[in-house]
């Protein structure tokens, strides 16, 4: 069981999906230090979500439909808000720039964190997916989706990071062309606005009793 837990985390990690896109277009404009930091945030949100899941609160969340629903547009407002950040950010500056490394690097942590604990998706899916892989008569429900939850955040490290280094690569070679950072600065804007997009239309349709 824990097997097919690993290789569903790692095809989960590595399909296409806001959390990766979102990784990729960072890195690619900000370099890997930011995608760095930002991983580090999501990553952090990943536990959250695990502990949640333990204690029984994340189907406290899920049950409550105004709970849910808060979430959700408050996530809506918050990826807006970046959105309109990185509209307003002078990028030709932003790589001969080093004052304020350590907060940009607080700014993306808590980017990380906030994108995934504001996304009602991932609710649902650590609701759903985890029960799926309980593995043990003889662990409690909690120390088991502690094993998984642990397990589900190394996985997306290794997959994360290989993401990383070869966005940086791309980063680290164009970053020089004034037409490739607006192209970055336009491709953020757009995968945050689809993340928007994604959340607006969830719907909590899962059955908890």
């Amino acid at each position: 069981m824990l097997l097919s837990f690993i290789l569903s985390s790692f095809l989960l990690a590595l399909s296409p999906g806001p959390d990766n896109l979102y990784l990729t277009a960072l890195t690619t404009k900000s370099g890997k230090l930011s995608g760095i930091s930002f991983l580090t945030g999501l990553l952090i949100g990943c536990l959250i979500h695990t502990t949640l899941l333990a204690f029984g609160l994340n189907a406290l969340i899920l049950q409550y439909e105004i709970i849910f629903e808060l979430i959700k547009y408050l996530g809506i407002i918050y990826l807006i808000f970046l959105s309109y950040e990185v509209y307003k950010s002078d990028y030709y500056q932003d790589k001969f720039v080093n004052i304020g490394r350590s907060n940009k690097i607080f700014k993306n942590l808590k980017k990380g964190i906030f994108m995934n604990l504001l996304n009602p998706k991932v609710f649902l899916f650590f609701a759903l997916f985890f029960p799926n892989f309980l593995f043990s008569d003889e662990f409690s429900f909690k120390t088991q989706i502690f094993i998984l939850g642990t397990i589900f955040t190394l996985v997306t490290f290794l997959v994360f990071a290989v993401i990383i280094l070869f966005s940086d690569l791309i980063f680290r070679k164009f970053s020089q062309n004034d037409n490739f950072k607006i192209f970055a600065k336009y491709f953020n804007i757009s995968v945050l606005m689809l993340i928007a997009l994604l959340i607006l239309f969830t719907e909590n349709n899962i059955t908890l009793f």
